[in-house]
């Protein structure tokens, strides 16, 4: 059985892994998290910063994956 999830909202410059990147929070709920992907994109001026969305089940380590919600694009210039 698994446990209670959270959802971890990073942003990505430029959709890339190897620049700059930061936490913009972690969520209770799918839609939640979604909702705030979406307004921090556009926030920051839409092609900027992408978002990545995974659930985590809390308490688990590493080695028991994620669920990727939201998959992480990356900005074609």
């Amino acid at each position: 059985m698994r446990g209670k999830c959270v959802y971890v909202l990073t942003m990505y410059r430029w959709g890339d892994r190897e620049c700059h990147s930061y936490v913009h929070g972690v969520f209770s709920t799918k839609t939640k998290a979604e909702k705030a992907a979406q307004s921090e994109k556009e926030y920051r001026g839409g092609d900027k910063y992408f978002p990545e969305v995974i659930e985590v089940n809390i308490d688990d380590d590493h080695d028991a994956g994620f669920k990727t919600i939201i998959a992480l694009e990356k900005f074609n210039a």
